[in-house]
């Protein structure tokens, strides 16, 4: 087994479902299991948080309305954002604290000193 799969995701898998939101992985298999999140705030949208590409991801994505931002949470999680936000055509929000992110970044990032719009996650 493979700590963290490099290679292109055969699949994506919902690996859990709450009112409101879902999680995924994009290899199930790799010893590491990197989870990808989604959630709905009433009034802006649907976040997505620190994402990993997967076939698939956009239709479960779509299920859950319209994507309004990718979020990511940790100077290793830079990942696939650049990817959704640019197929979403929508911001790349990081933490004030995060140095190692934007750096890996190369579209415009806002930085998010209190919460994620008004969902109330800070």
């Amino acid at each position: 087994m493979t700590m963290y799969d490099r290679t292109p995701a055969e699949e994506c898998v919902v690996v859990d479902r709450w009112d409101g939101g879902l999680g995924w992985v994009s290899h199930p298999g790799e010893t590491g299991v990197r989870a990808s999140h989604a959630f709905v705030d009433e009034e802006d949208g649907v976040w997505v948080v620190d994402p990993l590409e997967a076939p698939g991801v956009d239709d479960v994505l779509d299920s859950l309305g319209t994507v309004t931002g990718v979020v990511v949470l940790s100077n290793y999680h830079a990942r696939d954002a650049e990817a959704f936000a640019t197929r979403y055509d929508v911001p790349i929000y990081l933490p004030s604290w995060l140095s190692r992110a934007a750096d890996r970044i190369e579209r415009p990032v806002r930085t998010v000193t209190d919460t994620i719009g008004s969902s109330g996650f800070a």
